[in-house]
């Protein structure tokens, strides 16, 4: 940030779009890590609490335009936001348009703006002395172990004509449309990092919702948006120790998890009849994660003698695309009732009938609390700590088999089951307090904005 603080287009530095630890090759991370020596004095060393602020320095520096906000529209970007096709039906058309990659006349009733078409029509800027000037900057420092590592500077070179085409497109964008608001589902990508920088340089209000829970913190800080919307008190809390200010931090919950509260599951007929499971046997979810492979064995063995069990396996998405399912396929067949299901039943068909769930580090065991299901955590392997699930206390488990022992415990005795239903309750109320996620937003946009965006011919 401070080397290429003097690299800006249309007054916007090119470092703060940057994603800094995507440049980072797992060797060099290692190294930061176990040398950080290299890297300069430990002098150095920046108090969690100075993060957000110093970036806020950065954002603040960038020279604004005299431009008075207008009473405009809500820009909802697409990439990222995860929202449920509902959520999107509940925003009123003449008040909101979708920014999207691609090209569509309209996506759920609301009209869709094309970067792709943007890029194509507005004027360019040249990134040939940029790249210039990024390049003379490093030549100083050939022998960094960061900025003089090959791979580093070719992600960086390769980056910043896209900055540039970020920056040249959603300028269109703000020259084309009246814009009050902006909402992104993250801050780790070019676009949502140049939407609200550019929020800031034009005086409107910008929005990012939690993508997930809460679990690497560089998917998650710096804040780039005038306000941060977040599920419950765990994330306000870790924001407010990185720096942000507490009138920053919105507790909205996520709008694609409204659907929880009022959506109608499958039949439960047709659920029993496509797993072929028997009714009247108990169902465990067990929600994987990829390099986990000696926990999620151990459970599984753990649970492999108890016949009255029905399991169902649901895989990390990257797991399906690397196909690394053996595991589950193996322990399908050992287990006669067992399913591995990728793509086949949605999540919310699943959680309504099962009787508990099991996870480590995913959204899902929050998404099965709040189905008001009992939930067993794993602690995961590594170096880095999720302390996320912890306020679980006796639900979260160092050894995949002490994890199997309770959750039969869980399913078999009132007493127990009790006790992980006091654990679930006591952890959605601090976590999750808001279950219409969607009117939390309008509401909050409408104080913000003065602007109320939802839909008038909706229930």
């Amino acid at each position: 940030m401070e080397l290429f603080d003097g690299l800006r287009y249309k007054g916007i530095p090119l470092g703060l779009i940057s994603n800094f630890y995507q440049y980072i090759s797992p060797e060099l991370r290692v190294m930061m890590e176990e040398e950080p020596e290299l890297f300069g004095s430990v002098d150095q060393y920046v108090d969690e609490g100075q993060i957000q602020p110093f970036f806020n320095e950065k954002i603040q520096s960038m020279v604004k335009t005299n431009d008075e906000p207008a009473k405009g529209k809500v820009i909802l970007h697409f990439d990222y936001l995860r929202f449920s096709n509902e959520n999107y039906y509940q925003f009123d058309p003449e008040k909101t348009a979708v920014l999207a990659r691609w090209s569509l006349p309209h996506y759920c009733d609301l009209p869709v703006i094309s970067k792709r078409e943007l890029a194509e029509s507005c004027q360019k800027g040249d990134s040939k002395p940029y790249l210039e000037t990024a390049v003379s900057i490093l030549a100083a420092f050939d022998d960094h172990p960061a900025f003089g590592d090959q791979a580093f500077r070719n992600r960086l070179f390769k980056d910043i004509p896209l900055f540039m085409e970020a920056i040249d497109v959603v300028d269109a964008l703000f020259e084309q449309e009246k814009i009050s608001a902006v909402v992104v589902g993250t801050a780790e990508d070019i676009y949502s990092r140049v939407l609200a920088l550019m929020c800031e340089r034009r005086g409107v209000v910008s929005i990012c919702l939690q993508h997930g829970a809460l679990m690497g913190d560089e998917a998650f800080i710096p804040v780039f948006t005038t306000y941060q919307a977040v599920f419950g008190a765990y994330e306000a809390e870790w924001y407010i120790r990185k720096g942000c200010k507490p009138e920053q931090i919105l507790i909205t919950g996520h709008p694609r998890f409204d659907q929880i509260f009022n959506r109608t599951p499958m039949d439960m007929s047709t659920f029993y009849r496509k797993l072929a499971f028997h009714p009247s046997k108990k169902i465990v979810l067990i929600a994987t994660q990829p390099f986990s492979d000696d926990f999620y064995s151990g459970v599984l063995e753990g649970l492999s003698d108890q016949k009255q069990l029905q399991i169902i396996i649901k895989p990390h998405p990257w797991e399906i695309g690397k196909n690394k399912l053996d595991l589950y396929y193996a322990a399908a067949k050992k287990h006669k009732a067992c399913r591995v299901i990728k793509k086949e039943l949605d999540l919310y068909d699943l959680l309504p009938y099962t009787n508990a769930a099991v996870t480590q580090t995913s959204t899902v065991g929050l998404e099965a609390m709040l189905f008001q299901k009992p939930v067993l955590i794993g602690k995961s392997s590594g170096n880095r700590t999720y302390p996320y699930y912890e306020s679980l206390g006796d639900f979260m488990f160092d050894q995949p088999d002490d994890l199997a022992r309770t959750l039969i415990e869980v399913l078999r005795s009132p007493a127990v089951h009790e006790k992980a239903e006091e654990a679930r309750l006591a952890f959605t109320a601090a976590n999750y307090p808001v279950a219409e996620s969607t009117n939390a937003l309008f509401a909050e946009l409408k104080a913000k904005t003065g602007i109320d965006y939802r839909r008038e011919d909706i229930e």
